[in-house]
């Protein structure tokens, strides 16, 4: 049956505090959602996936069905009704022996209006350890590496900079150095010395000092001191880069220690196309833009600043590789007219992202048979989306499915179907461009 080789989707909005208000088409979010205007409601995130915090739903269906639920039953030949028993394959025999029932990876699009919290996600070891220790505070057991493509200008904080940056910083900043003390700033100093800029292990060793230092100070002493550098900064008749942002962020969390952590992270400006691949323990916060983000399937992470929620400082402080040096961004593999993201390597199989931009008339581009489920959403103009019977199993080889999709539902095609994709209607840019498509789909190092 053609109904087998894909289904439409519905992501599930995520309206947290820091996203971007308005609904309509106001931010990416929004628009993903087909949201009505609302100057009081903030859309942060739209997730496309199995996650059981918001597993986005099949709308192809005469009832609502969680995507989770339809897969797992799918996948275990026990159907819903008779739409799924025809065909048990669908994520493939190779995916669910890796990852189980379920998508292997989580697409979202978010909206980010003020900063996120300063985070980190866990690595497999420690997911496990902290689902098993605080259930209320992680509520799974995987690691959460992610990639994040930016639509707009897209701002955030990536990694620990070069460690003669930060020290230089704190030179600049007497109320951060104040905080570390003189012996911390001393052996930052000295391990920046002997290094001569490159990173090495006694580099690291002084920057978790120093970090931590900074970390575990108390809240009293760490707003007093973020008050009277707010101040000098303010009054100042130049400031760097750096101290600009200092004074935004203390618009939104005035007094956080957040505040100095942006004398140490990577400040980086994400033009639309590139993306930035933040690994586990390694610290990060968005803050201001729209982009595609994907990840493994998890919401786990470990907050320690620039947040209202729930703060696990020992636990960051201790998780970080304190890797330093400047922020990786990525511009993509050419793949035909499309940019193919993902971690180098094979360490995450778990996901991989295609950019499309589609030209108006132009021929369906074929993007091959892929061994794990896709997803396809587009966020500008209108698409075409094909899938064909490839090496789906179930289904008859002249088997042909096909969509037209605008902002709004996705589309999920099953392993081993072929897809193509095309632009409908007429030009949205002076370049031609028709519209444009994200694919996410699992790691090139799993199609072999």
């Amino acid at each position: 049956n053609q109904s087998f080789l894909g289904i439409k989707i519905e992501g599930v909005v995520q309206h947290y505090d820091w996203g971007i208000k308005g609904g309509g088409s106001n931010g990416v979010v929004a628009q993903m959602a087909l949201a009505e205007e609302d100057p009081s409601k903030p859309f942060a995130e739209i997730w496309f996936g199995t996650h059981p915090a918001a597993p986005a739903k099949v709308v192809e269906l005469t009832k609502d069905v969680d995507l989770a639920n339809f897969i797992r039953d799918k996948c275990t030949g026990n159907s819903l009704d008779a739409f799924f028993a025809a065909n048990p394959e669908f994520l493939g025999s190779k995916i669910q022996s890796i990852f189980g029932k379920q998508l292997p990876f989580l697409l979202k699009c978010l909206s980010v209006a003020k900063p996120l919290s300063i985070q980190a996600h866990p690595d497999k070891s420690l997911a496990q350890k902290l689902f098993d220790e605080d259930k209320k505070n992680y509520k799974d057991n995987n690691h959460k590496p992610e990639l994040a493509c930016a639509v707009s200008e897209f701002e955030g904080l990536c990694g620990f900079r070069p460690l003669a940056e930060i020290a230089a910083n704190i030179g600049s900043c007497p109320e951060l150095a104040a905080l570390l003390g003189p012996e911390q700033v001393d052996a930052l100093k000295a391990a920046v010395a002997q290094a001569g800029g490159e990173e090495s292990r006694d580099g690291r060793e002084a920057l978790r000092r120093a970090f931590g230092a900074l970390m575990q100070c108390s809240e009293d002493r760490v707003g007093a001191s973020a008050r009277a550098m707010c101040v000098r900064l303010a009054a100042a008749a130049q400031r760097s880069p750096t101290e600009d942002l200092v004074l935004r962020a203390n618009e939104f969390f005035p007094g956080d220690v957040g505040l100095f952590n942006i004398y140490f992270l990577n400040h980086v400006k994400l033009q639309p196309g590139q993306a930035i691949f933040l690994g586990p323990n390694e610290p990060h916060a968005y803050l201001a833009g729209d982009c595609v983000e994907i990840m493994a399937t998890s919401d786990n992470v470990v907050r320690a600043g620039f947040t209202p929620k729930h703060k696990d400082v020992r636990v960051l402080v201790d998780m970080l590789t304190y890797r330093s040096g400047p922020a990786d961004i990525l511009n993509g593999e050419p793949v035909g007219v499309g940019r193919l993201y993902q971690p180098a390597g094979a360490e995450f199989p778990e996901f991989s992202l295609q950019r499309i931009e589609l030209p108006q008339g132009g021929e369906p581009i074929d993007l091959g048979v892929s061994v794990g489920p896709r997803v396809v959403i587009c966020i500008e103009g209108r698409a075409g989306i094909s899938a064909e019977a490839g090496a789906a199993a179930g289904v008859p080889s002249d088997a042909k499915r096909e969509w037209v999709i605008e902002r709004g539902p996705a589309v999920l095609t099953a392993s081993g179907a072929r897809l193509l994709v095309r632009a409908e209607g007429a030009a949205q840019s002076a370049a031609g461009k028709a519209a444009m498509v994200f694919v996410a789909g699992v790691h090139g190092s799993l199609e072999s």
